[in-house]
């Protein structure tokens, strides 16, 4: 989903966030959630989430956003914080433990979600993965069955597009993926091999900043092929655009987490939260208005039909599920972005 900002706060911002920018911190009976913004993704933690907890806790629940991790670390470091629980993605949740974040004990609920993915301060919240799309009007009889033939323009002609703010998501995995690297020898990841990959499509390829973007660039035809996240292509499918997904190809899989900033005056009430909104009900219901996978292995969301061709954790996708290694993004996430960023601007 969209990533929340990584870069280091000016100081100018850093100040006018501690004098008084921010949400205020409420009382005791109160929580400040911070997800991304306006959208479906945050209007679905709203209706599955937070509205009812309110409604059967008495707590009132102060949205704020967008998430940014710039902005959690600068008011922790100077012990203002006025966020309780944030959603942010789970390799940054990993780097940051201990520092900036406070563990979550999961309980009981622990065995709830996919092994591997739960870490000691961030809690999966909702899984997306990278999907291989192309606009049905461009390659009519001709469509793109494989991972390779997105990085191929000689057999497959056309614009590509892709995220570009976040390498973590998925972005290099495919490469690799694509490049005949088998799935359980993906990590440590191959950097230079996966950039060498996108530079045989480097003059097709359009990089956005956002994924606001991104769908809007498909739906307006300034793109014929995709990799996006499984999210924004079900919201691009929901709104009628003719685009397509690839069945049958490797889907590498990343997912965001709720965490709870380091000196937060109502740590429980936020960890209360957390084990709430990650009961099976809580998020098959934000699964279904958002898109996103669900984070609970016992959570039966009833998508439409639309949303059912991405769904990657259905039985039959077990052999082409590609989970992120969170422990190996968090070691070498600030070397790789760099990469990927002097790639991405030279």
């Amino acid at each position: 989903m969209p990533r929340r900002t990584s870069t280091l706060l000016s100081a100018v911002t850093i100040l006018a966030l501690l004098t008084g920018c921010a949400v205020s911190e409420g009382g005791a009976n109160s929580l400040v959630f911070v997800s991304y913004g306006h959208g479906a993704y945050q209007t679905g933690q709203r209706t599955a989430w937070l509205e009812p907890y309110q409604a059967e806790t008495g707590t009132t629940v102060t949205i704020d956003g967008p998430s940014s991790n710039a902005k959690l670390k600068a008011m922790v470091e100077a012990g203002k914080v006025s966020w309780d629980v944030v959603d942010t993605d789970a390799s940054a949740a990993a780097q940051a433990c201990g520092s900036l974040l406070e563990p979550v004990d999961m309980g009981a609920q622990a065995r709830d979600f996919p092994p591997g993915t739960l870490t000691e301060c961030g809690v999966p919240d909702a899984f997306f993965g990278m999907t291989l799309m192309y606009d049905a009007k461009v390659y009519r009889d001709h469509p793109p069955r494989s991972l390779a033939d997105f990085f191929d323009p000689d057999r497959f002609p056309g614009r590509r597009i892709v995220y570009g703010g976040d390498p973590s998501v998925g972005t290099l995995e495919t490469a690799l993926l694509a490049d005949g690297v088998p799935r359980d020898r993906l990590y440590p990841l191959d950097v230079p091999r996966a950039l060498r990959m996108y530079d045989r499509i480097r003059p097709e390829l359009t990089i956005s900043s956002t994924y606001g973007d991104q769908q809007q660039r498909m739906a307006g035809g300034q793109a014929d092929m995709a990799l996006i996240v499984s999210a924004r292509a079900y919201s691009l499918l929901a709104d009628g655009a003719d685009w397509k997904v690839v069945p049958g190809v490797p889907i590498p899989v990343t997912w965001d987490v709720l965490v709870v900033p380091k000196g937060t005056r109502r740590g429980e009430q936020a960890r209360q939260l957390i084990r709430y909104v990650c009961t099976p009900a809580r998020s098959a219901a934000f699964a279904e208005l958002s898109g996103a996978g669900p984070a609970n292995k016992a959570a039966k969301p009833r998508f439409p039909a639309k949303a059912r061709q991405l769904d990657f954790w259905g039985s039959d996708m077990a052999d082409r599920r590609v989970l992120s290694n969170v422990r190996w993004w968090a070691a070498n996430r600030t070397w790789v972005a760099k990469a990927w960023s002097d790639w991405t601007t030279g």
